[in-house]
């Protein structure tokens, strides 16, 4: 990929995760529309709604994809003959940042209790996070033990969980 390319996916990568991060902590601090997520979660019917600890999953979720974050971005300050090849950045970059908007989006439709919409911004966030998982080849290409722990994992749990979400 080339260098410049490169560092705007970098950059759209952080920047697509700290919003994420922030909008996803005050829909649970303030209330954002009806309400925050947890009450939300509560009227709004739905197949089956875990224990509250279950919720818990999203503070792995957001460290793995921090740390997801920080990898893709370790060479950021290097010079140009220095930089890292990381060439699962342009496979995913493009999809995680989609991820990240359907994501925000997501939470201003269900806490406006849009739902038909947010079901619409849940798929597309369930569908980024499958191109991401088929296009790593996640269980099947040989990478090395970063990439599994920073890339593949993230992705893998968050995939997880979502695809369980969208279920229910």
């Amino acid at each position: 990929m080339e260098s410049k390319k490169k560092l705007v996916f970098q950059v759209l990568n952080i920047i697509g995760f700290i919003a994420t991060i922030v909008i996803n902590s005050l829909a649970n601090i303030l209330p954002i529309g009806y309400g925050n997520t947890g009450v939300l979660s509560d009227d709004i019917p739905n197949l089956f709604v875990p224990i509250g600890l279950t919720f818990s999953i999203w503070s792995v979720i957001y460290i793995l994809l921090g740390l997801f974050v920080i990898y893709q971005a370790r060479d950021v300050f290097k010079k140009e003959g220095e930089k890292i090849d990381m060439p699962f950045q342009d496979k995913i970059s493009f999809y995680f940042i989609l991820s990240s908007v359907a994501n925000i989006v997501w939470i201003f439709l269900w806490h406006y209790k849009q739902i038909f919409l947010s079901l619409i911004a849940m798929l597309v966030l369930l569908i980024s996070l499958l191109v991401i998982y088929i296009s790593l080849n996640i269980g099947k290409a040989e990478v090395s033990r970063n990439v599994k722990l920073f890339v593949h994992l993230p992705f893998s749990v968050y995939l997880g969980w979502i695809t369980v979400a969208t279920i229910a």
